[in-house]
Parts: C-alpha cells; structure tokens; sequence
C-alpha cells in the first residue's frame, strides 16, 4: 500500500484501492483520530493547499450514533454534506465530547470549491480499533 506524494505525513494516509477511496488515520486518542479522518477527507476534496485558508466562521456539530463506528461514518458524512451543500471545507476540528455514541465539535469553515468528489462515506471496511498505543481508523469513501 502506497501513500500520495502529496499527503501530510501525519494523522492520515491514503491507500490504494480499486474505484474508491481509501483512508487510514490515527491519533494518540479518538478525538484526534476523528480530527485527522475529516482533516484527511477534506485534503482529497479540496486539495492540501486548503490547510493554509482562512477561516471565517465557525459552526457547532452534534451527532448521535449507534456505536463507534456509526459515529465516525456519521461524522465524515455530515461534514461531507455541509461541505459539498454550501461550498465550504472544514478544518480545524475541536471536538469537545466524544463518547461511544455522541459527538459535539466546533470546525472552521473556509470559503472553497472542491476538485475532487466523494459521494458518499460507506461502511465497507470501516474499522475503528487502539493499536500499539495509538487509534487507527480505516474509511472506504463512494467516489
């Protein structure tokens, strides 16, 4: 598995996979992980260039879910509507409640234009697990 030349080299990598996109992010905790996921999936969409915007406001996310993966599927999906609805990417993610079920976050939104798609955040190969004292996540996305 190859990364992108042109990803950071920490909190997320991109993975081969055939048609879709595939992400792994980490974290030495859950909320950094879930940080580092949005953070991965707002680069493909946006482009790494996006990190360095401006922001101009910020917005309050809430989110329940069945269990812990739900969540993260719910969370990225979210962001990907909000972002893809009103042509905004999100960065600067502080999650201030993070629970097995529940998720509240304030995120910065900038002002930008996707070049890339993603249609949808899907459960297929959805893991989310501690390994060797860090969260690693892995997220297949619809593109």
């Amino acid at each position: 598995m190859r990364s992108r030349p042109d990803q950071p080299v920490a909190g997320f990598e991109f993975l081969d996979h055939p048609g879709d996109l595939k992400l792994r992010a980490w974290g030495r905790n859950l909320e950094e992980l879930f940080a580092n996921a949005a953070t991965g999936m707002m680069t493909f969409l946006f482009g790494s260039g996006i990190a360095n915007a401006q922001p101009y406001r910020t917005e309050t996310i809430e989110i329940e879910a069945r269990d812990r993966e739900a969540l993260l599927v719910d969370w990225l999906s979210e962001l990907l509507y909000r972002a893809t609805s009103e042509y905004h990417a999100y960065m600067g993610f502080r999650i201030h409640e993070l629970t097995e079920i529940k998720l509240r976050a304030t995120v910065t939104a900038v002002a930008a234009a996707a070049v890339e798609d993603i249609k949808a955040v899907t459960h297929h190969e959805l893991s989310v697990r501690e390994r060797e004292g860090r969260w690693e996540a892995t997220i297949v996305f619809d593109t």
